[in-house]
């Protein structure tokens, strides 16, 4: 079979190979992708600015059909819709052990979570990014009801960041990115339950205080991988100049791959908090993700933009630098693969 794989070190060496077909062993799940979601990190592998281990076959969103199943396997069998947690044992799933831009892959049978066959395929290539976005704003850091809530960066994790602080009840959203180059994505944005759209060129911050009688965003997360992003996120966080601090909270899921200038000034002045939230908490969080999808929490048909053939991966890649998709599906085993049959 061909897979998409960092070929060895460096910026670029990303290529279609031919692999074989893997061997699963006993306690493993070969799954037939139905769907590989791009990521803004694969596209930080490709330009070396990622952890990774080469050679390696790329991707760690997606969806697919169990097609075989190891002789200790319990819990799965063939024909099961599944997704599975990217960690496993023996490394991270499309970082540096063999993910999902091939049409097949292995996966240990603890790292699989099953969908009920009335969820689509589409919609559980979602379970990683809701994941992310879980831990991010309940897990990590937590939206109130209430909160005014400020998402930087119109991608797939900020359009899903707009609609989970909906969920959370929050009682506005504004969500900020460039006026040309995002249009398209905020015009999502508005879509999937975004109040107010606001454009990084203008003067972000100075609106939100407008808005909020000059307090700031209760909450604020960074998605956007800019350094104007992140000091959009400093500048808006709600601001507490005296007594105990620790009003505006500022949740990160970005990587830039690259150092970065800020004024920060406005972090000791202002007591903000600010927290990483690059991860997850094991499998309950996989568990909630499935939960929250399966439910139809999210509006995920909007976000899907741009579907590709394997051999297209170059094309998908390009279109999500250039801000041209949201979320964008590379289909391994071909766009028009029944996986109902």
């Amino acid at each position: 079979m061909k897979a998409l794989r960092k070929t060895g070190s460096g910026v670029g060496n990303v290529s279609l190979e031919e692999v074989p077909i893997p061997e699963i062993k006993s306690d493993e799940v070969l799954m037939k992708v139905w769907a590989t979601g791009v990521c803004g990190s694969d596209l930080l592998i490709q330009d070396d600015q990622h952890f990774y281990k080469a050679p390696v076959t790329l991707g760690h969103e997606y969806s697919g059909i169990a097609a075989e199943v190891g002789a200790d396997v319990t819990r799965i069998k063939k024909g099961d819709q599944i997704v599975s947690d990217i960690e496993t044992s023996s490394g991270w799933l499309g970082v540096t052990r063999d993910g999902s831009y091939a049409p097949y892959m292995a996966v240990p049978e603890a790292q699989v979570y099953t969908y009920p066959s009335t969820v689509s395929l589409d919609h559980a290539c979602f379970t990683e990014p809701v994941v992310a976005i879980l831990h991010c704003m309940q897990e990590r850091n937590n939206v109130k009801a209430g909160d005014f809530v400020v998402v930087v960066g119109p991608g797939p994790m900020g359009l899903l960041g707009v609609q989970f602080a909906k969920h959370r009840g929050a009682r506005k959203v504004a969500l900020i990115g460039l006026r040309d180059k995002d249009e398209y994505r905020l015009g999502i944005g508005k879509k999937v339950g975004a109040d107010y759209i606001l454009h990084s060129e203008d003067d972000p911050a100075k609106e939100i205080m407008e808005l909020t009688d000059g307090k700031g965003a209760d909450f604020v997360l960074e998605c956007s991988a800019s350094e104007a992003g992140v000091q959009h996120a400093i500048d808006c966080a709600r601001r507490s100049p005296e007594g105990p601090g620790g009003n505006g909270t500022i949740s990160m899921i970005s990587l830039w791959g690259r150092k970065i200038t800020l004024d920060l000034d406005p972090v000791s002045l202002y007591q903000l908090n600010i927290n990483g939230a690059w991860s997850w908490n094991g499998g309950e969080s996989w568990e909630r993700a499935v939960d929250l999808i399966s439910r139809g929490v999210f509006d995920l048909d909007s976000l899907i933009t741009g579907r590709y053939e394997l051999e297209d991966w170059d094309a998908a890649f390009r279109n999500l630098r250039d801000c041209q998709d949201v979320k964008a599906y590379v289909h391994p085993n071909g766009k028009n693969w029944d996986a109902s049959a």
